[in-house]
């Protein structure tokens, strides 16, 4: 411990307390304010309840991006964390989502819902310490105020900072010449945390540039700084592939379902696709590793090789560097350990399945309006 550690002023307990809370993530911005609240001081809202947040589009099914996003949200609530799921409608809209028709954006929001309710064990919910919270972007856009703190995000952000967030809507910064409406997202974005008096904002490594922007707008105007968790990026099953990594055009995504897992997707898929994995012997650069590393292992606590019995035995692992150095020496063959982690992926995915057995219209709408099944 040392005098620029950031929660050198908390107890043990209490340090413990926020590290378990930000267990899994990758980079932890700004997190004086927690500690503070958790020794002693105010929340945003002026009380001692910590408020998460979460913002995320409803744009189409679910991929295993969320798996991610649900252990942080799981980490948050088991420490006393109220956690909001942001249902970015409006923000989707602007963002070309289903053409903008809002009554598929809707219903996709209604979608989301349910898939994070089965990802989290249906925690309870309500507006207290350790509960969970869904709100929709467009209960918070028809206040005046609202609007009035959009302005105040936008002011003295020249256009030239604003482009450099695009990344947060998948654009590339001279991709919205003729689209004013997408210059004044990250000011909505920055607003959504101010309004809700969020203490931590999360999301993926790709959200990073929203949440400075949010930052910087804080400091022009002394406003509170809320945390900020990023949590690691899962590559597409081809791999990383060349280009610039900040762009995360190799990150996982919906938009090629052949190059992710969707979490509807049946053991028999997710196996089929798992085969066409990228995986090289000698390298710890996979994403069948990544996945293994981010979500069987904390979910599952272990990984079962079981090849056929002319190859060899079945093995345990709950390492993933031991793992990871198994597969390179040999021990494993890349086959196995590929089927090894696709059944254990299988295993976390299964109460997704079981829920929407129960809701079949819903996902029987979200097939259609997406094209998939």
């Amino acid at each position: 411990m040392t005098n620029s550690d950031p929660l050198s002023s908390l107890d043990d307990a209490s340090r413990e307390r926020v590290e378990r809370m930000f267990r899994g993530c990758k980079e932890i911005i700004g997190v004086e304010h927690i500690a503070s609240i958790v020794g002693g001081g105010v929340s945003h809202a002026g009380d001692d309840v910590i408020r998460g947040y979460v913002g995320i589009e409803p744009s189409g099914k679910a991929h295993l991006g969320w798996v991610v996003i649900a252990d942080t949200i799981r980490n948050l609530l088991d420490e006393g964390v109220n956690v909001l799921i942001w249902l970015a409608d409006w923000h989707a809209w602007v963002n070309d989502k289903f053409d903008r028709d809002m009554e598929k954006i809707s219903l996709t929001a209604d979608y989301m819902t349910e898939v994070f309710r089965a990802l989290l064990d249906f925690p309870e919910e309500g507006d207290a310490a350790g509960q969970l919270r869904f709100m929709r972007a467009s209960e918070l856009m028809s206040s005046g105020i609202y609007w009035e703190r959009v302005l105040r995000c936008s002011k003295n952000m020249s256009l030239n900072r604003v482009r450099r967030t695009f990344s947060i809507m998948g654009r590339d910064e001279d991709s919205s010449e003729h689209d004013l409406s997408a210059f004044f997202y990250p000011a909505m974005q920055a607003a959504d945390i101010f309004e809700l008096n969020i203490d931590v904002a999360f999301g993926g490594m790709d959200q990073r540039k929203a949440h400075m922007y949010m930052r910087e707008v804080a400091d022009k105007n002394h406003w509170t700084k809320a945390t900020c968790a990023h949590t690691p990026m899962l590559s597409g099953l081809k791999g990383r592939g060349g280009g610039r990594m900040d762009s995360f055009d190799h990150k996982m995504s919906k938009s090629d379902p052949n190059n992710a897992i969707l979490l509807h997707d049946n053991a028999k898929k997710i196996s089929k696709k798992f085969r066409k994995a990228f995986l090289e012997v000698g390298s710890d650069d996979s994403p069948v590793f990544e996945i293994a590393k981010h979500i069987v292992l904390p979910n599952l606590g272990e990984l079962k090789v079981e090849p056929n019995p002319e190859y060899g035995s079945p093995s345990t692992w709950n390492d993933i560097d031991t793992f990871v150095a198994a597969v390179g020496r040999g021990e494993i063959h890349p086959f196995d350990a590929k089927m090894a982690v696709a059944s254990g992926l299988s295993e976390v995915l299964a109460p997704i399945s079981i829920h929407f057995e129960e809701k079949p219209d819903l996902l029987e709408q979200m097939n259609k309006m997406t094209g998939s099944q």
